[in-house]
């Protein structure tokens, strides 16, 4: 599934991200790149002049991510429990909705207070999931099916709804791999938060939102926006 899912993820929005990541990340000092994946952020991020560490529990995407670029640093990682000292970065993020895929809430919860630990007062967390709201009105009533969409070296056919107390957004994926024409099947499903249920997290673990955005160009948040963006500091 690596290959699969960075192929998926590269085309997903990495430029925007960036961008946005650039115009709020403190230019001196590390910066932990949460759910780092293949890369696609902190390689980047990095070749710029940040001193960025990216953090996965995938062995399979860090190594894709070093394979793009010897240089980049990489930790392999639970977020729960994270190898870091207190106070050792100025800065986290968590991207294109990496947050919400422990087994409970609870653990989403130690997450955050994990990294809260690890950045030094005032450090900022950025976090970036699904809008719950816009996605309930979106698929909530029935299911929807999508066309086979194609990708360097698979297609992929999506099947998306949303849970019917609105909390998992479900996903069922078919994969063609175009060399071998194998068909394969996954399930991917990740926990949705509300603005309110996560500024209250945030609260809870010590962390003081400072802004909220709807979109990766600083759109102003609503209940029909895209994503769902906090930007908060570490008290």
């Amino acid at each position: 599934m690596g290959v699969y899912w960075a192929e998926i993820a590269d085309k997903n929005q990495t430029d925007r991200q960036i961008q946005f990541l650039k115009r709020h990340l403190k230019p001196n000092g590390y910066i932990l790149d949460v759910a780092c994946g293949t890369g696609r952020h902190s390689i980047p991020l990095s070749k710029e002049g940040r001193t960025m560490v990216g953090l996965d529990i995938s062995a399979k995407l860090l190594r894709i991510a070093k394979q793009r670029w010897r240089e980049v640093q990489v930790v392999r990682g639970d977020i729960r429990f994270l190898p870091f000292k207190s106070q050792a970065f100025v800065a986290a993020v968590s991207i294109d909705t990496s947050f919400g895929y422990l087994p409970s809430q609870e653990e989403d919860i130690l997450s955050i207070t994990e990294l809260q630990d690890t950045l030094e007062k005032g450090g900022m967390f950025v976090i970036d999931v699904f809008n719950r709201e816009k996605l309930i009105l979106k698929y909530r009533e029935e299911n929807h099916s999508f066309k086979w969409k194609e990708y360097p070296s698979f297609f992929l056919k999506q099947k998306r709804s949303v849970s019917q107390r609105g909390n998992w957004l479900c996903d069922s994926w078919i994969i063609r791999d175009k060399a071998s024409g194998r068909l394969m099947f996954f399930d991917h499903n990740v926990r949705l938060y509300g603005r309110s249920e996560l500024e209250d997290f945030m609260d809870r673990v010590g962390f003081a939102v400072e802004r909220v955005y709807g979109g990766y160009e600083g759109e102003n948040f609503s209940p029909n926006s895209p994503r769902l963006i906090l930007l908060a500091k570490a008290k």
